[in-house]
């Protein structure tokens, strides 16, 4: 099986604490033919130079169905309704796809959508704590206002990291609530924001990596005059639940190296030790050297992050294990990526833009003989499972059977939507079952995607699918009612499910179904519907 991989290898030399590494890269090794490949923009010009160099072949572009219910699920946790189908089968316009991506961004589908990503790895959650829950509500309120205006990554990141104030003033502070010294400050800063688990250089010089326990105690030090208080809000004598916490950046602080037992000097990986004057939060500089158009982690890694949105792995993988030993599958392509966004003057919009409308993003997902063992370079379109929110609120709008959770602040734009959920403390099985995370780290690994037999038991016979399924004025109740001729309803269900018509084999299973259950065609319907959303083309996004 080897002499049928293309790829690359990395291989690791440690010595003395010091780690170098080399690479491999085993072209395909036989003759391919000429094909044809538009490239769009860089993300394709890179792409295609790493096929070349490993002799492979990219598969066709993708469909418009396929391409449609792609983009929807991608950008807005959604799917298409058949309305959305059928318009864009018949918009003949040339740009119709950078057109319909444009619309998109600008939905609050894909505001609550990123602000679900986000507020998992930013820990947005109330631990059980009903007090907690006006700050966890707040804070999730400034991640999707930040998202729908497209705030710069720069000042997203400066308005969290050096956040100052209380909840009701400043919402990020809320992320000072769950992490509390500075050892889980630089671990979450490295993870989430710089790719890099540095963790365990906090007692040893890092393995697999040239960190030291100086660069992490230097990275600690930022964090040395953080200050907190507990203030008593209006009204709230005597209420311990009405006590709010104030962050405020204190003239004197440090923190201890624990190799040297001295205190940590302030220093940026990489970076020369900093002299910052009592009336200035060291915060703001760690974010100065953070968005510098040099810094060689800051970018990157949310281009790194974004890429494995849309393609379900990163260019790097794990996406914040980006050490030397781990290094890119195409480093052209991710350094690429992160100027387009530091050009771009931090904008993630530009960044979302840049990745799905390329060609490679748009490629199908059926593989060809030269691409058909490919996991790394993206010659194709890795098809993905649906995530929990993602699934359910397609479950709910396939069956028309909204969702409901008590307690979830009211839109007038996305009703009873999973991807609404500010925090981890409303109750779903389904959620749960599906791989959703109880935002105990900052680790995106921390959402389950493998299937398990769990998963396939709920959408086959439990009495939650139960109910959607047979409820009055739901999907199949309607369409048993509908005076249309079933033909014309059949083609209607498939678009729900899948975004496409049936073929005409199914078509005609479908249409015999119903005829033997001419005296009750909502059960005909319920089975119908039933069956489709247990195939693995409506669990996975293609």
């Amino acid at each position: 099986r080897s002499l049928e991989l293309s790829g690359e290898a990395a291989i690791m030399a440690r010595y003395l604490g010091n780690v170098a590494v080399f690479r491999a890269t085993v072209p395909l090794g036989v003759k391919i033919p000429e094909y044809k490949f538009e490239q769009r923009n860089v993300v394709d010009k890179f792409a295609q130079k790493k096929w070349t160099e490993l002799g492979i072949v990219p598969s066709d572009l993708s469909s418009d169905e396929q391409f449609l219910r792609r983009i929807f699920l991608d950008l807005t946790g959604s799917l298409p309704k058949p309305k959305d189908v059928m318009e864009f089968a018949a918009d003949q316009n040339k740009d119709k796809r950078d057109k319909l991506i444009d619309r998109l961004l600008e939905t609050p589908e894909y505001t609550y959508l990123f602000a679900n990503k986000w507020a998992d790895v930013l820990r947005v959650k109330r631990r059980g704590q009903p007090d907690r829950a006006a700050g966890t509500f707040a804070f999730h309120s400034w991640i999707c206002e930040s998202i729908a205006k497209d705030k710069p990554y720069d000042q997203f990141v400066r308005e969290i990291l050096a956040a100052t104030g209380d909840e009701s003033q400043a919402p990020p502070t809320v992320w000072y609530k769950e992490l509390q010294n500075p050892e889980q400050f630089v671990d979450d800063t490295a993870q989430v924001f710089l790719g890099l688990r540095i963790a365990c250089a906090q007692c040893h010089h890092h393995p697999y990596e040239k960190w030291s326990q100086d660069d992490y105690w230097g990275l600690a030090a930022f964090f040395g005059r953080v200050g907190r208080k507990n203030v008593q809000t209006p009204g709230g004598v005597g209420n311990a639940q009405a006590l709010r916490q104030v962050i405020f950046n204190r003239p004197t602080g440090g923190v201890t190296n624990k190799r040297t037992g001295v205190i940590a000097k302030i220093q940026p990986l990489d970076g020369a030790p900093m002299d910052i004057a009592s009336d200035e939060d060291p915060r703001h500089k760690l974010v100065d050297w953070m968005a510098n158009k040099d810094n060689p982690f800051f970018a990157r890694a949310v281009a790194n992050r974004y890429w494995s949105h849309f393609f379900g792995r990163g260019i790097v993988d794990p996406i914040d294990d980006m050490r030397v030993t781990n290094p890119p599958t195409n480093p052209e392509l991710l350094d690429a990526l992160a100027k387009e966004l530091v050009d771009s003057k931090f904008s993630l919009k530009h960044l979302v833009k840049v990745i799905v409308k390329s060609r490679t993003y748009q490629l199908s997902s059926a593989p060809n003989d030269f691409n058909k063992h490919d996991k790394q370079s993206f010659a194709r379109f890795y098809p993905r499972r649906m995530s929990a929110e993602v699934l359910y609120d397609a479950v709910s709008m396939v069956t028309n059977t909204p969702a409901s959770f008590g307690g979830l602040p009211t839109d007038k734009h996305a009703p009873n939507r999973a991807i609404m959920l500010p925090d981890e403390a409303f109750a779903s099985y389904f959620l749960d079952v599906f791989g959703r995370p109880q935002r105990i780290s900052a680790c995106e690994c921390e959402r389950v995607s493998e299937a398990n037999l769990a998963q396939a038991l709920h959408l086959l016979n439990s009495q939650e699918i139960q109910d959607k399924l047979t409820r009055a004025n739901a999907r199949a109740d309607l369409l048993a009612k509908d005076p249309r001729p079933d033909a014309d309803k059949i083609d209607e269900l498939f678009m729900w499910v899948f975004s496409r018509m049936p073929t005409p084999e199914h078509r005609q299973v479908a249409m015999e179904h119903i005829a033997r259950n001419a005296m009750n065609k909502k059960l005909a319907y319920e089975n119908l519907l039933w069956a489709l959303i247990n195939t693995k083309e409506f669990v996975f996004n293609q």
